[in-house]
């Protein structure tokens, strides 16, 4: 959620900070900050809003930092911040990186610490005074405290962190520490960069690919003390760690729109090119078998497999529940889909016989970590699948991970990194079914010949943007949308709300169509568009039922259905129509005229769709 950069060496530093910073605009934040020591002054500059605000004031307060605008070569180290906001709303003072009293210790953090108040009203009762609503400036505070004390800056850092209940990856800056950043984590992500006489740190990789060649992944429990000639490692008791050196995984420029005008329209259509590479990797041809061996799911633990339950939030959980009925369908075990944030409040019924998939588009989302780790405790064999190799959901499930390759997703809503989750969500149940032998593989083959057509009807169904732009503008001005389905596309009905709701604020419901009558249908009126996912197959029928009732209360009605259905056009009033595909192929385009919707009116109505209000890419806290 929050981003955190820094930087030891001699370079200019303020350019450096501000490049990390724009390079985390992605994971979402509504204020940021920079802290530098120039070998006498520990200053602070920090703004709410965009980072462009932040470099105005940069640029029209030369002596807001160091009296140089940090082009001072006497400036030795620095750190950046950019919030989302927890605990206090969206300001200036409660922005990061954020002082302690005496404004000798800056500190930038993201997380949650559960304990903040409990800890601050034992600072408050010993006479420190707080000016922010923010858990942050308890931790620097508490730091400052024990400074004072006599202790050493690591002891202070370690006796800090024990007092702490919660998650948080922290930079640290002390003013008698002018040549040093001290980095601390526990389930929030935090990276080193390793340079030539400068060091670096960030929340994640691709910020640091801009820089170095060499990271290390900071574990939980684990401090960084950083200069620019070498990074020492320590766990919480102060002891000395050996850490491994990773190459970074250098991304493309993940900046570059590539001619589009945002990156939720680049993403958009991307989409075709992630799932070919996928199917090109794992499923050559309709002939081979997936190729997942590297997983070691052992057949004897296959045809013993009690349940499957899949954890997930967001738009995850969405490709979680498509894979519920792929599972089933194909391998007969019972699937059971869950909101990672709700299982944290279930009883696990699960066994060593059980089956974990946990999605994550980031690999660090927080609820879904901690769910995934309840669920392992009781000896379940978890599959990891997310788009971040270098993530806390990789080290989790080791080599049970299945990458999803999308390549960095900018925009905060996911597109291209859903259509992947699915595609691999499908092989891995073609995988399941061809050991259990529970389908026959001459029935397999078909299925897969659908599977290898995909790409190609996704490329045709993207194709259409501008006829889905001219037909779904004609709802712009609504304020209230219901989007409905049922099997398989029920889960693109709960996609498509969501989208809308977090591109263009608009308020949108998805539903299983069949229960619209059981109360739903009391908000239908002439300006509650309803939107039928309605796909030839087996629900064809019902959900057809389902929107005639819908429009018989006078709301204006749009299907997504396929070329050529004339039953459809002669009821509904828009119909946006994608490529004829099976039933259990369509989620695959039925989605994209759905994400299309939300893009095209979030644009009219002049959204940042790219960083919608309130949101954020990364969620790393509960």
């Amino acid at each position: 959620m929050c981003g955190i950069v820094g930087y030891v060496g001699n370079k200019e530093i303020i350019p450096i900070l501000l490049e990390g910073l724009h390079s985390l605009e992605y994971r979402g934040y509504d204020s940021s900050g920079i802290a530098i020591h120039d070998g006498k002054v520990l200053s602070v500059l920090k703004s709410v809003g965009k980072l462009s605000k932040l470099e105005e004031i940069l640029k029209n307060d030369a002596g807001s930092v160091n009296g140089k605008n940090g082009k001072n070569e006497h400036v030795y180290c620095g750190i950046g911040h950019t919030r989302w906001a927890t605990h206090g709303e969206p300001s200036d003072i409660n922005a990061h990186p954020h002082f302690d009293s005496d404004e000798k210790i800056a500190v930038v953090h993201n997380g949650i610490i559960r304990n903040y108040q409990e800890v601050k009203d034992k600072l408050v009762k010993s006479g420190i005074k707080f000016l922010t609503q923010t858990d942050t400036e308890v931790i620097v505070q508490l730091i400052a405290k024990y400074l004072k004390e006599n202790n050493s800056v690591l002891s202070t850092i370690c006796k800090t962190v024990s007092d702490l209940e919660g998650s948080y990856a922290l930079a640290i800056l002390f003013k008698e520490k002018p040549d040093k950043i001290y980095a601390v984590r526990k389930e929030s992500p935090l990276v080193i960069g390793l340079g030539e006489k400068e060091n670096y740190l960030a929340s994640d990789s691709p910020t640091l690919s801009r820089f170095v060649d060499k990271i290390v992944r900071l574990g939980d429990n684990e401090i960084a003390e950083v200069t620019k000639e070498k990074v020492e490692f320590f766990n919480t008791k102060g002891e000395k760690i050996n850490k491994t050196v990773q190459k970074v995984i250098k991304s493309k420029d993940f900046l570059d729109k590539r001619g589009f005008k945002h990156y939720l329209e680049k993403e958009i259509n991307e989409q075709s090119e992630v799932i070919s590479n996928l199917l090109n990797e794992f499923l050559p041809s309709s002939d081979s078998k997936v190729k997942f061996d590297h997983l070691k799911l052992k057949p004897e633990f296959l045809k013993n497999i009690d349940r499957i339950l899949i954890l997930a939030c967001g738009t995850a959980y969405h490709s979680g529940l498509i894979a519920k009925y792929v599972f089933e369908n194909l391998t007969s075990i019972p699937t059971e889909v869950q909101f990672a944030s709700e299982y944290l409040n279930i009883k696990p019924l699960l066994s060593e016989k059980s089956l974990v998939i946990g999605i994550s588009q980031s690999g660090e989302t927080a609820d879904t970590l901690t769910a995934i780790k309840r669920a392992v405790s009781c000896g379940a064999t978890l599959v990891g699948i997310t788009n971040r190799a270098d993530s806390a959901l990789a080290d989790l499930s080791k080599e049970r991970l299945l990458i999803s390759k999308a390549g960095l997703e900018v925009s905060v809503a996911a597109t291209k990194t859903f259509t992947a989750q699915i595609t691999m969500l499908y092989l891995l149940a073609i995988y399941i079914s061809e050991i259990l032998g529970s389908t026959e593989r001459n029935n397999l083959k078909p299925l897969k010949q659908e599977l290898r057509l995909i790409p190609r009807l996704v490329d045709q169904t993207l194709t259409r943007a501008e006829y889905y732009q001219e037909q779904v503008l004609k709802y712009a001005n609504k304020r209230d949308f219901v989007f409905i389905g049922r099997g398989i596309n029920y889960p693109i009905a709960l996609e498509a709300a969501l989208k809308l709701k977090e591109l263009s604020y608009i308020h949108a419901s998805g539903y299983a169509s069949g229960e619209m009558k059981h109360g739903p249908i009391a908000v239908l009126d002439p300006n509650v568009p309803v939107v039928s996912i309605i796909v030839p197959g087996e629900t064809y029928d019902r959900v057809f039922q389902n929107s005639l009732e819908a429009k018989s209360r006078s709301a204006p009605m749009i299907a997504v259905t396929v070329d050529g259905d004339k039953k459809a056009e002669s009821i509904f009033d828009t119909v946006l129509h994608v490529p004829p595909v099976t039933e259990v192929m369509s989620p695959f385009l039925t989605v994209i005229p759905m994400q299309f919707l939300a893009y095209y009116i979030a644009e009219h109505l002049g959204r940042d769709v790219d960083q919608p209000r309130n949101l954020a890419k990364s969620v790393t806290v509960e």
